[in-house]
């Protein structure tokens, strides 16, 4: 057992590896690695320890934390997150699951085949579609000839080619825009054909049949019809403009009706109920308008929902909506199989989170709400381990409103997320938009309360990234004016895994893979604080810039955009540190925000303005010579 007075902040580089089968059940938005997080557990406790996330978002904390025998308490704004991390923690009846499962497929199976079915090329027999795909028909302004989209040459972002004169034609989805069905993929159940074909009409007179049934039927149908609200996410994709009101117009009229059957079937059984809605929520990802295909990556498969924002793709799949959902049911199954094969004792749901801070039990606590009041006691809790809010980077609340408006059997869902204390930066203005101060000031509220409830000589660890350099003042502010010291050592750089350096959000230039984790601790007596005399010269951040890539290119050079960026945080994150403990009065805090976000040195305009600086060959940076 460690002596937790003696520990100092870790400084090992851990293997980033990719989620467990238990975070797969379900998307969640930035979760971090595993093997981090279960390492920053041993490190910072010892068995049967408390440990508090503020923060728990999809839940990683709190199963590292049970499976290295930790007792474990999570809080979030966000009840999907909430729901998501209960159902990671909890164990099922696997036998009773798997059986269910196939109850449900018998039952659905009607509904799929009358309106997900199609002939078959070959056999000319009726089997079930896998996908459906839909693009519509433009006209050019130019030439005023007709085309499908899918028949043109994408030159850019909302930008096609006109095949009859060769134009540029703008073009961005609203409700408006008229689909036509023009593929169709199956897999045939009686000869095992296996293509993707050009649609029928009977494929396109079915659509039309379901149309009318979804007119007929749709207050039968229990469809939810929560309003997109007037948030950050709506204002990026102008979602209002394009006449994207409902969430339920992310969905086809097919999928509408199909999901309102499985949904109708599924609460049939109230013993698995919220295993099975957990499923149901999670298909959602891959039964809307915002799935396409890439076959280079997925070749027939749908790509299911990917980006941390809504849009409307120009060329969209009906996906099956058994098919997703047996392959998220099956999911489920294997993250609850490898979870429940990896407990060595049975662990208990504490309902309230005072009895877990005196159980030597095993248990967890996991609730609905924000950290900025906290119910724990004073000097509590062992170690609070946590990844806070990014910032403008994810709109957490926003983005969730998309699965909880499906779930009014789960408690704080099936309405719109009361957001009032979530913290995030707004990047578009609009009634209620929060900025900067905002964010700083919920999460100076939910330090305070982590310091207050932690024991005296323990750490809070954390890790962040980010590229605004807002996000990290508002982020050092708050923690310094909680009270916490940073320790020598205190931070340090963790790479990310590997297999996701790929996606959308790191494809882009300068965007750093990994994540620093930081270690404060909490003082075991109160310290008189010693100030150094504060600096009123305003900061050159353009010049700070210059030196500080200057310096690491001078030391190793080339170096490749995500290592350069990564090498000018740890510059000057300590220099924002030391500067932020300099201050004494709010009035600084607040005028050193203010100037901070004004800084754009880390947006889109970088290259730019490094290359009057640098030269950059188009993969590396170097010193001019």
């Amino acid at each position: 057992m460690k002596n937790l007075d003696k520990i100092q902040p870790i400084q090992k580089q851990i293997l980033a590896k990719p989620h467990r089968p238990v975070y797969r059940m379900h998307r969640y938005f930035a979760r971090r690695p595993y093997s981090v997080f279960s390492e920053l557990v041993d490190h910072y406790t010892n068995e049967n320890d408390l440990i508090l996330d503020p923060f728990c978002g999809g839940g990683v904390t709190l199963v590292e934390g049970i499976l290295l025998k930790r007792r474990v308490i999570g809080f979030d704004l966000n009840p999907l997150a909430s729901f998501i991390t209960k159902m990671e923690l909890e164990t099922v009846d696997l036998e009773k699951l798997e059986k269910i499962k196939e109850e449900i497929e018998n039952k659905f199976q009607m509904y799929n085949k009358k309106f997900f079915s199609t002939l078959c090329r070959k056999c000319k027999k009726k089997t079930l579609s896998d996908w459906f795909e839909y693009s519509p028909n433009l006209k050019c302004n130019s030439c005023l000839g007709e085309f499908n989209l899918i028949s043109s040459t994408k030159k850019g972002p909302g930008t096609w080619i006109c095949p009859h004169c060769s134009e540029q034609i703008k073009f961005s989805p609203t409700s408006e825009t008229v689909y036509e069905m023009k593929s169709i993929c199956y897999t045939c159940t009686h000869c095992k054909n296996h293509e993707v074909a050009s649609a029928l009409e009977s494929d396109k007179i079915l659509v039309s049949k379901t149309k009318k049934l979804f007119k007929k039927e749709f207050l039968k149908l229990n469809i939810p019809d929560a309003k997109i609200p007037d948030c950050n996410m709506q204002r990026e994709s102008a979602l209002h403009k394009k006449n994207i009101l409902y969430f339920n117009q992310f969905f086809t009229e097919r999928h509408l009706v199909l999901l309102s059957y499985l949904k109708k079937i599924i609460l049939e059984y109230p013993d698995l109920q919220e295993w099975l809605l957990l499923t149901f929520s999670a298909t959602l990802r891959y039964t809307n308008k915002m799935v396409t295909r890439n076959q280079k990556w997925r070749k027939d498969r749908p790509l299911e929902w990917a980006k941390p924002g809504f849009w409307m793709p120009s060329v969209y799949l009906e996906a099956n909506v058994w098919e997703e959902f047996s392959r998220r049911l099956n999911a489920v199954i294997l993250g609850k199989k490898d979870y429940q094969s990896k407990l060595t004792e049975k662990i208990e749901n504490y309902l309230n989170p005072k009895l877990l801070t005196t159980s030597l039990k095993l248990g967890y606590h996991i609730s609905s709400r924000s950290s900025t009041k906290q119910p724990l006691e004073n000097n509590s809790i062992d170690c609070v381990i946590t990844d806070p809010p990014y910032g403008s980077y994810v709109h957490y609340a926003d983005l969730s409103n998309f699965w909880a408006s499906w779930l009014p059997e789960i408690q704080g869902m099936g309405k719109l997320i009361n957001d009032a204390e979530e913290a995030v930066i707004a990047r578009k203005k609009f009634p209620g938009s929060k900025d900067i101060h905002h964010y700083q000031q919920i999460l100076e509220k939910c330090f305070k309360e982590c310091f207050r409830v932690l024991k005296p000589g323990r750490f809070m660890v954390l890790t962040f990234n980010n590229r605004e350099p807002r996000a990290w003042a508002s982020l050092l502010i708050s923690i310094s004016k909680s009270g916490f010291e940073f320790p020598e050592n205190g931070v340090m750089f963790q790479d990310g895994v590997s297999a996701y350096k790929h996606t959308s959000q790191s494809r882009r230039n300068g965007s750093v893979i990994g994540d620093f984790i930081f270690s404060f601790k909490k003082p075991i007596s109160k310290k008189k604080i010693i100030t150094k005399k504060t600096n009123n010269r305003k900061i050159n951040y353009d010049d700070l810039l210059i030196k500080t890539t200057t310096k690491i290119l001078t030391k190793n050079s080339p170096m490749n955009p995500n290592e350069l960026m990564k090498n000018i945080y740890e510059e000057i994150i300590p220099y924002f540190l030391e500067q932020i403990k300099s201050f004494k009065r709010n009035l600084e805090y607040e005028n050193f925000l203010n100037e901070i976000d004004q800084i754009k040195f880390f947006d889109s305009n970088q290259k730019t303005f490094l290359e009057k600086y640098f030269y950059y060959d188009g993969s590396d940076w170097s010193l001019k010579k």
